[in-house]
């Protein structure tokens, strides 16, 4: 009963939302669903319900990256595959290993190395949603935004897959490079692998009810909107990237792939409609649940009498900008060595280095990947709880 009381209150702080973002549209959204998520975690302080990070991940942050593919350009991906590799594999792993090592330096309690390479890994990847809804009030230029969407959809497994890594070594005490490496390598195969298998799957039950002339929208529809979420499952099943697989799916689904039929046509009319509120309801739901989530965290460090909570605020401070400065510097090492083939003057490189260094904002799945880590001791974990999320906030 308690879920359901809390579920309707999100609905109806979705709704309360879209009314004034449209009575005061220079408000951002996002700012105001956070608000409204923080009024329902104050109101709700004795609701013992927490997030599933696992669902989350597989029913709200998988099928707004799908959406994404969707309307990505796989040609883009192929133009910029070099710095969205540099950006989703070495500066995610860079920034894991920097901003865990000084973040667990600079907390007030012992944490063992591997907790704090957790804490590194929630951080590292950028977040597609958070940058999205940046995009809509400012206009990047179209190399910037595609590199950052595309950064921010692929990232999320080498954070997930770092973090699992971490949270293995400190549970049993051991790493492995070796094992970690093959592992990331099969993570993204097997996600690219699974996408396009339920990619073909879903056209090819298309087809077949094309076919034999029973095909309609409704059930393509189905289709579709299941096609995520299922990615997603089986993709976990094989110990692979989910959202990888997502994405993949999403990529597959992209409208250039489709063949324009009278049918087709229609699907493309109706999907388009269904996937803009699909995509409204959960983008408000990330904004609003993240609200909720920092009541739920922030309160059991900041209440701690053993902890001088100027002190907690300036490790934000230190570790947001200590991520903003990794993020520079890798960026500006990609830039200085693939200079001489870019054709652009100095000045408009730098203007794209601290475009791609300021817009490579973190998220909510940030929070959902750091509240998969086990509890391991109150004090120390609260407090990783909290940085995590006040960085990211």
């Amino acid at each position: 009963m308690e879920s359901s009381i809390l579920l309707i209150a999100f609905f109806l702080m979705l709704i309360v939302s879209n009314i004034i973002n449209r009575l005061y549209p220079k408000i951002p959204l996002p700012f105001i669903q956070i608000v409204l998520g923080i009024l329902v975690g104050v109101l709700a302080r004795e609701s013992t319900l927490t997030l599933n990070s696992e669902l989350f991940l597989a029913l709200v942050i998988g099928p707004l990256n799908f959406c994404e593919g969707q309307e990505s350009d796989v040609m883009t991906f192929v133009k910029y595959k070099s710095i969205v590799a540099y950006l989703i594999l070495p500066t995610v792993f860079i920034t894991m290993l920097t901003a865990g090592y000084v973040t667990g330096k600079l907390l007030p309690v012992d944490i063992p190395l591997a907790a704090s390479f957790a804490l590194g890994a929630a951080l590292a990847p950028t977040d597609a949603v958070a940058f999205l809804s940046i995009a809509k009030r400012f206009k990047f230029p179209k190399r910037v935004e595609s590199i950052l969407t595309l950064e921010g959809l692929l990232n999320d497994a080498s954070g997930l897959i770092s973090f699992e890594f971490a949270v293995a070594a400190l549970m049993t005490g051991t790493f492995s490079l070796l094992t970690a490496s093959f592992s990331l390598f099969w993570a993204i195969i097997g996600g690219i692998l699974v996408g396009i298998l339920f990619a073909l799957l879903n056209r090819g039950v298309l087809s077949f009810l094309e076919k034999i002339d029973i095909a309609d929208v409704t059930g393509a529809l189905l289709l579709e909107l299941s096609l995520p979420i299922v990615s997603y499952f089986v993709a976990s099943l094989f110990g692979v990237s989910g959202i990888i697989a997502v994405v993949i799916a999403g990529l597959s689904q992209a409208r250039r792939f489709k063949r324009i039929r009278l049918f087709d046509a229609e699907l493309d009319r109706v999907s388009q409609i269904i996937w803009e509120t699909v995509s409204f309801m959960l983008n408000g739901l990330v904004f609003t649940v993240f609200g909720y989530e920092l009541t739920r965290i922030v309160e059991p460090a900041l209440v701690n009498p053993l902890v001088n909570n100027y002190r907690l605020l300036a490790i934000v401070l230190t570790v947001t900008v200590l991520l903003f400065l990794v993020r520079f510097v890798m960026i500006s090492l990609y830039y200085a060595f693939h200079y001489r083939t870019m054709v652009r003057s100095l000045r408009a490189a730098i203007r794209e280095i601290l475009l791609l260094t300021f817009s490579g904002v973190k998220g909510t799945v940030s929070m959902a990947t750091i509240l998969l880590l086990p509890q391991f001791n109150a004090y120390a974990y609260s407090l990783i709880l909290f940085t995590v999320a006040a960085v990211t906030l």
